[in-house]
C-alpha cells in the first residue's frame, strides 16, 4: 500500500513525499485460515464422536450415525485444509517430513473410509438407517485425532500457534508509537 503525503519543510515550502507502508496480513492470516481451521477440527472431533457438538444441542437419535460420518469426514478435509495453509511456512527437515507423514497417513484413512459405515435398507418399513462400523471407525477417527495432536507442534514451531520469541523489539514499539501506530 502507498500513499503520497504533502509535508512542510523548514522553509515553508510543500515537499510531496511518496512513502510505502508494509500490507501485512499474517495477524488476519493466521486467524482466519489456521486458527479457525483448528477450531473447526476440534468441533468435528466433538460430532464425529458424538453425533452432536454439545449435550445441549437436540439432534434425533436416527440422525446420531449420519452426523458422526459427516464430521468424520469434515475432520479429514479440515485437517487436509489446515496443512495445506501451513505447508508453506513449515521449517524444511524433520518438521516437513513429519507433516508429510501426516499425509500419507490421511490419504490412507481416506483409502479406508468408506468402510466405517454401511447403510441399510429395512425392506419392510423401506427405511434407511446407516449403521457404524464402531471397531473401524474407532481406528480410524484415533488416527486422525493423533494426527491433529502432533500437528500442533510443527505449526507451532513455524510460528503460526505462538510466537517464537519472547523478546521485546523496543525500537520497533518506539517507531510503532512514533508513527501513530
Amino acid at each position: 500500500m502507498s500513499g503520497v503525503t504533502s509535508i512542510g519543510n523548514a522553509s515553508g515550502e510543500s515537499v510531496v513525499s511518496l512513502g510505502t507502508q508494509a500490507w501485512n496480513i499474517a495477524d488476519g492470516f493466521t486467524k482466519i485460515k489456521i486458527l479457525r481451521l483448528l477450531i473447526q477440527i476440534d468441533i468435528d472431533e466433538t460430532i464425529a464422536m458424538f453425533g452432536k457438538k454439545d449435550m445441549e444441542e437436540q439432534v434425533p437419535r436416527e440422525d446420531i450415525p449420519y452426523r458422526r460420518v459427516e464430521g468424520f469426514e469434515r475432520m479429514l478435509f479440515n485437517m487436509r485444509q489446515l496443512i495445506g495453509n501451513c505447508r508453506f511456512s513449515i521449517e524444511k527437515g524433520s518438521d516437513e517430513e513429519a507433516v508429510e507423514g501426516m499425509m500419507e497417513r490421511i490419504d490412507s484413512v481416506e483409502t479406508v473410509a468408506d468402510g466405517i459405515a454401511t447403510e441399510l435398507v429395512n425392506d419392510v418399513t423401506k427405511e434407511n438407517e446407516l449403521r457404524i462400523n464402531e471397531d473401524h471407525f474407532r481406528k480410524c477417527f484415533n488416527i486422525l485425532r493423533n494426527i491433529k495432536d502432533a500437528l500442533n507442534f510443527p505449526i507451532n514451531r513455524a510460528g503460526l500457534i505462538f510466537r517464537q520469541s519472547d523478546e521485546m523489539d523496543l525500537d520497533k514499539m518506539m517507531n510503532d508509537i512514533a508513527m501513530g501506530g
